[in-house]
């Protein structure tokens, strides 16, 4: 650690930060190598995918001591269905989060034992917009957060308000404060969602869509799919663990060191997530490689290493002293060291931290202050591992786990430069992933110019022409991208896509319209790609496949206004005035502020010649976009309605 470059760091619109990372129970203690061959893989049977998983109800029939108190932990507590006894937050009318950049106010209430929360804006004293939307479920364990999600259509999309347990407020949710609130717009994947219940099972081949979805992180997140292990025990089989592993099930304890942490930071270490070729966030299960699935990658730089994000309890334990001594030789300062995954945190007492301490520090005495010592109850944490507010949760407070003696804020160094990324759980990450990391960290995280160049720079000299068209699409160079030589046949849905809108970019139609239909088909659980393709059919003036398209896709995805006013659209054109004044009203409430919207009822007023509406509608978008329609073209519409 000499070389000081220590900190990792990551930056807003995160996946897990837009959840609230509210389930932290356990501490993460190790820089994986995961390039170290292992035997685990080869000695569990339930990592076949034959294997069923059967819930933690079958578990707690054996079980039941463990069962009794792991459903009161951080994780048994994580998810569940939206209810009263599951919520921690407080309710009232003075219970209201106001967001003054978007001019909207939420309230969350109950109606009976049934969850909403009420988005509406005022003009002075009158209500002008009102959204009301039932919550299905609430995640978090009530230590930290609650967020709320809703379910549509086997889809799930977060609510823009969160209730911070610490500080007893209700505020914008992670991820939706500065300008950034998507309202109920935010559609959640399956890296958003399996981190946060027992394993859901997805709709296909989908990231979005959700066949089922589980409550709580149970029994078989840690320890694999159970349906073989119950079939051999209810037979009377089974191995005798005194003496040996059963292969029927996981025993994290048994799992050498490295894939311990790999089952771990599986879901606590929170960094940008490159998958595998091939791979799924659920194709994980305890005992695997977890760089055989996907790679965990955070930002290094030089200089302050004070501040973290909330789910980087591992990345920033290597940091520690403790950690690096206490680890040369053997495994021998783990999570289980201090936490024990069946017992909730709120019930293991300071003396099981400060023991874990003693260990080693046992016949130091601490040179603190004797007035400091007191203050701090002879509680080795909370000097050593102070609890601070994190990067990208706000209103929380957790305990930093880069145990040291935390310097004074005079004397710790401001942040430097900025070195690159860095594969936790990989050190010797392929090139090829690297590349995609530094391309999905600028696409998704932080615009700084460093990372794109830094792909541009390992790009050079390699095929990777998937890669290269990721960079191309990305940087917009449409016109490179379409001169790769590609094998379509062996491009994902998103590949696929980015194909077709650089043909479209450059002019050329027929073959993006092409490549975007394959997309589609290949995945209508994406809503990009569907919202790309009904454009270009509007582009193109294919208006029998644009209905066709809009219908499909409004009734996959029910709460997308911007597919609601799709469908408005080709109304207005038919002049089916019914449906599209029905559909411009369902657009208007789900996504009240979009010019797109606006533009659909200006359309409409034009087209049944009713002037005073058609110049209200004009004057408001035009006070948002002053350019929006010249004189000379407001003047021709104006003459078409006399």
């Amino acid at each position: 650690m000499a070389s000081q470059i220590l900190i990792t760091r990551f930056r807003s619109a995160k996946f897990f930060a837009a959840l609230g990372c509210s389930t932290l129970v356990v501490a993460l203690f190790f820089y994986a190598s995961c390039n170290s061959v292992s035997s685990d893989v080869d000695t569990y049977l339930n990592h076949s995918d034959t294997v069923n998983y059967v819930g933690i109800e079958q578990c707690a029939t054996c079980h039941q001591e463990q069962h009794s108190t792991f459903v009161h932990t951080g994780m048994g507590l994580s998810f569940d269905k939206a209810s009263p006894n599951k919520s921690s937050a407080v309710f009232g009318k003075q219970h209201q989060v106001y967001d003054s950049l978007l001019d909207m106010h939420y309230l969350p209430y109950w109606a009976g034992d049934k969850l909403y929360i009420k988005e509406y804006r005022l003009l002075g004293e009158d209500t002008v917009h009102q959204l009301d939307v039932h919550i299905d479920y609430i995640v978090g364990s009530g230590q930290h957060t609650n967020s709320h999600l809703f379910s549509r259509n086997g889809y799930l999309y977060q609510a823009p308000i969160t209730f911070y347990v610490q500080e007893a407020k209700w505020d914008l949710a992670p991820g939706f404060e500065k300008g950034n609130n998507t309202r109920f717009q935010r559609l959640l994947n399956s890296e958003c969602v399996s981190c946060h219940n027992a394993m859901p099972k997805l709709e296909g081949a989908s990231d979005f869509k959700f066949a089922e979805i589980g409550t709580g992180i149970d029994c078989e997140r840690c320890h694999g799919p159970g349906e073989l292990h119950v079939k051999e025990r209810l037979a009377g089989k089974g191995a005798d663990v005194s003496k040996e592993i059963d292969p029927t099930i996981v025993n994290p304890r048994k799992l050498s060191w490295e894939r311990q942490i790999d089952l771990c930071q599986r879901c606590h270490l929170q960094g940008l997530n490159v998958l595998k070729e091939g791979k799924k966030f659920t194709d994980f299960k305890p005992g695997m490689q977890l760089s055989d699935i996907f790679e965990i990658y955070l930002p290094q730089y030089e200089g302050n290493n004070s501040s973290f994000d909330m789910a980087n309890h591992s990345a920033r334990f290597q940091m520690s002293e403790c950690f690096i001594q206490a680890n040369k030789k053997e495994l021998s300062f783990t999570c289980i060291t201090c936490h024990n995954p069946h017992v909730s945190v709120k019930q293991t007492g300071t003396q099981v931290y400060n023991a874990a301490c003693n260990n080693c520090h046992g016949t130091s005495k601490c040179k603190a202050p004797v007035a400091q010592l007191a203050a701090a109850k002879n509680d080795c944490v909370s000097c050593h591992m102070p609890p601070s507010g994190s990067e990208d949760i706000p209103h929380v407070s957790v305990h930093d786990h880069y145990i040291r003696v935390p310097k004074p804020a005079s004397e710790v160094q401001e942040m430097q430069r900025l070195v690159g990324l860095y594969a936790v759980n990989n050190v010797k990450p392929e090139l090829e992933y690297q590349i995609k990391a530094y391309l999905e960290y600028w696409e998704k995280f932080d615009k700084n110019p460093f990372y794109i160049n830094k792909a541009a720079e390992l790009l050079k000299g390699t095929t990777f022409n998937k890669l290269w068209l990721k960079y191309y699409y990305l940087k917009q160079e449409y016109s490179k991208a379409i001169e790769l030589e590609l094998d379509e046949k062996r491009l994902t849905s998103w590949e696929l896509f980015m194909l077709g809108y650089s043909y479209i970019r450059t002019s050329k139609m027929s073959q993006g319209v092409f490549y975007l239909e394959k997309a589609y088909v290949a995945d209508k659980t994406m809503p990009r790609i569907g919202k790309e393709l009904l454009s270009t059919y509007f582009a193109m003036n294919k208006m029998a496949k644009a209905e066709q398209l809009a219908l499909n896709l409004a009734k996959e995805f029910p709460v997308d206004g911007e597919l609601a006013n799709g469908l408005a659209r080709i109304y207005v054109m038919q002049g089916k005035d019914v449906l599209a004044q029905q559909q411009m009203a369902k657009a208007l409430k789900l996504v009240p502020d979009d010019l797109a919207v606006w533009s659909t009822h200006l359309n409409y007023f034009a087209s049944k010649k009713e002037l005073i509406s058609f110049r209200l509608w004009l004057t408001k978008i035009r006070a948002k976009n002053p350019s929006y329609l010249d004189e000379n073209q407001i003047a021709f519409i104006l003459d078409t309605m006399k």
